[in-house]
């Protein structure tokens, strides 16, 4: 699969362990569809707000999708929300309706209902994945991406529709989770994409995550993104250099500067080390198509790296991205 493989599918969910990167990749994604002329919703769960501050944009109301200056718009969906637009849409009345958001009752099944959240949100996505834009009668969005939570409970979203699917063998819940499991399981529509660094847990993570969504949830997998990846070109000759010359300096604060230049080509090559070491391993393990996204230095990430991060993924569109053995 390449990145042109990706986008002939409606909807690009990206799952992967805390901290590794997903919304980056995700907002870097969503950049480079829309450099290609699509219409892309990237969809956060969860509330986190990372995306907008990336894409230049203020954080929307809840389930509304609001436009950002780079021609990608944003919608930031949560369970409660989306289980309340739904009763918009079948209780027309809206005094009924705030009767019914209004009352204790209702208020302890949302909080109580076990999974129930979950599955709100996964119908949500459903529903923008299908939905038709009543101007021209085409798709609203060619493309969903879905920045999903950390590993668990990502994993806890995409098992919900199925649960419900099981728990309820007829009537209206049975009809709407089987809708869900069918958008989530067509290789056709759907691809889930992981995202991980070299490093140990993140990659233990990813392998369990890869053989969850392969062999229990039964879903399309799409590309690996291995991301912040050191690449050094140094060797222990050049250390050896700096160290020498840092000897011979004669004045202090040139002794000093290369000093520190030489503690920071230690910590590369070190975490270059690391990297190829871990990098090697999740590739064996998951055995999908992978883009590698370096590690961008710099005192804040923003826009310009986020740029610079699709135009890599741009590159990779060209050609057929790397691939590794499957487990």
């Amino acid at each position: 699969m390449t990145v042109d493989d990706l986008f002939a599918r409606r909807l690009l969910v990206i799952v992967g362990k805390g901290g590794v990167g997903k919304t980056t990749v995700a907002c870097a994604l969503a950049l480079e569809g829309a450099r290609r002329g699509h219409r892309v919703l990237l969809c956060e769960l969860d509330g986190v707000a990372r995306a907008p501050q990336l894409l230049g944009a203020e954080p929307g109301p809840l389930g509304q999708a609001i436009a950002t200056p780079v021609g990608v718009s944003l919608m930031a969906v949560e369970g409660k929300a989306a289980l309340a637009e739904y009763l918009a849409m079948i209780i027309p009345v809206r005094r009924l309706l705030q009767t019914v958001f209004k009352s204790t009752l209702y208020q302890y099944f949302v909080a109580a209902a076990p999974g129930l959240k979950e599955l709100m949100t996964i119908g949500k996505i459903w529903y923008e994945a299908e939905r038709i834009d009543e101007r021209t009668g085409a798709r609203l969005w060619d493309h969903v991406i879905v920045d999903a939570p950390a590993t668990g409970h990502g994993l806890q979203y995409l098992r919900m529709p199925a649960a419900a699917r099981d728990a309820f063998e007829i009537g209206l819940v049975h009809r709407e989770a089987q809708r869900l499991v069918e958008l989530l399981i067509d290789p056709q529509r759907t691809a889930v994409n992981l995202v991980t660094t070299a490093e140990e847990m993140p990659v233990n993570e990813t392998i369990a995550m890869y053989r969850a969504l392969r062999d229990d949830l039964h879903m399309p997998v799409g590309l690996l993104f291995i991301n912040r990846l050191h690449d050094s070109r140094l060797l222990a000759a050049d250390l050896e250099r700096l160290a020498t010359a840092a000897g011979r300096a004669s004045e202090a604060a040139e002794r000093r500067l290369l000093q520190a230049v030489a503690g920071r080509a230690r910590e590369e090559i070190g975490w270059s080390a690391l990297n190829t070491r871990y990098k090697a391993r999740v590739m064996q393990a998951v055995g999908l198509p992978t883009i590698e996204l370096p590690f961008l230095f710099a005192e804040e990430f923003g826009a310009a790296e986020l740029r610079a991060l699709s135009t890599r993924l741009a590159a990779a569109s060209t050609h057929r991205v790397q691939g590794a053995r499957r487990a």
